[in-house]
């Protein structure tokens, strides 16, 4: 697959270019940027076609599937112009701000049959199904409880697009969605009942950390936190009747030499797994194959809907509570 990329953000850089080119079957064959940086990033990983504006981009004919890794406020507008160009789409997360809008992406990409997918690379990597499996088997009983962490800090002096309100900007939307996109893939229920409650930056009217707890429908228990204050964590625990399970490198398995690591304890005793693979390699693969219906993708939008269902209901409702 012949893949465009719109835009020279520094996740195409560090991760997706180099994830396409390591990946078999997979080239990047255009790189577009409005900043004037297109040339710089073609140079560095030897990409063919460069252009200055994304229209260039969508209308050259050996593009494929174009990556979008755009503020989060420019997904949308961008999504909908390269489906009526007829590119697939691998488009970073969140997929939108708004429920509606994902709606309404989906559904345009659906008209002019393009693949459309939320880049959440961390589902692919395989010690997710072997949670799932796991919690299949019964070791740790009845699932009663999740809690999930994202959290990294960093300079808040000086501009930074995570903490710009207009360009869907807060913590929440930034590493929050990783966790609560996680319990909506590991545990098989929409939520029910949703209470939040944030810090909120007041020069910059974002949130810089808050803490989600949900009731499934299923009557499972969720707890959510994420902040741009604390330490890098990246982990989640899943607590049952019987045992846990502990995945400490749940959404970057990626900055521990892609070893997934889980830790199951129960009144037998602990023991350790460790899953290896590249997710961002292991998402392109997927999402090629969807391309190539080998695999649906059904599911994979459902719970992006789901997903920003949930955000967009929390934001609104911020230090509230909202039924779902």
């Amino acid at each position: 697959m012949r893949w465009g990329i719109l835009g020279t953000a520094n996740i195409a850089k560090k991760a997706l270019i180099p994830a396409i080119q390591r990946t078999e079957g997979a080239e990047v064959v255009a790189v577009a940027s409005s900043s004037g940086k297109e040339q710089e990033v073609a140079k560095q990983f030897e990409i063919e076609n460069a252009y200055n504006n994304y229209e260039e981009l969508l209308n050259d004919s050996s593009v494929e599937a174009v990556y979008i890794p755009l503020p989060n406020h420019l997904h949308k507008e961008w999504v909908l112009k390269a489906a009526e160009a007829g590119k697939h789409i691998l488009c970073e997360k969140p997929a939108a701000l708004h429920y509606r809008d994902v709606e309404e992406m989906i559904e345009t990409c659906r008209h002019h049959n393009v693949v459309f997918l939320e880049a959440f690379m961390y589902q692919f990597h395989p010690q997710h199904e072997r949670v799932k499996e796991i919690i299949a088997s019964g070791e740790i009983g009845d699932v009663e409880l999740m809690k999930a962490s994202f959290s990294f800090s960093f300079d808040q002096s000086s501009y930074n697009i995570r903490l710009d309100p207009e360009k869907g900007g807060g913590a929440l939307w930034d590493v929050g969605c990783y966790g609560t996109h996680s319990a909506l893939h590991l545990l098989g229920s929409k939520p029910e009942h949703v209470q939040s409650i944030s810090t909120v930056d007041e020069d910059h009217e974002v949130d810089v950390a808050s803490l989600v707890t949900m009731k499934l429908e299923n009557g499972t228990l969720v707890q959510v936190d994420c902040s741009f204050n604390t330490p890098l964590r990246n982990e989640y625990e899943i607590i049952g009747t019987k045992g846990r399970i502990t995945v400490p490198h749940a959404y970057r398995p990626d900055a521990n030499d892609h070893n997934g690591i889980i830790r199951i304890s129960t009144n037998d005793g602990e023991r350790e797994v460790v899953e290896k693979g590249d997710q961002y390699s292991l998402q392109i693969e997927a999402f090629e194959r969807i391309t190539r219906n080998q695999e649906t993708i059904d599911d994979l939008q459902f719970k992006t809907l789901e997903n920003i269902k949930l955000i967009d209901s929390i934001y609104q409702s911020q230090n509230g509570t909202v039924r779902i």
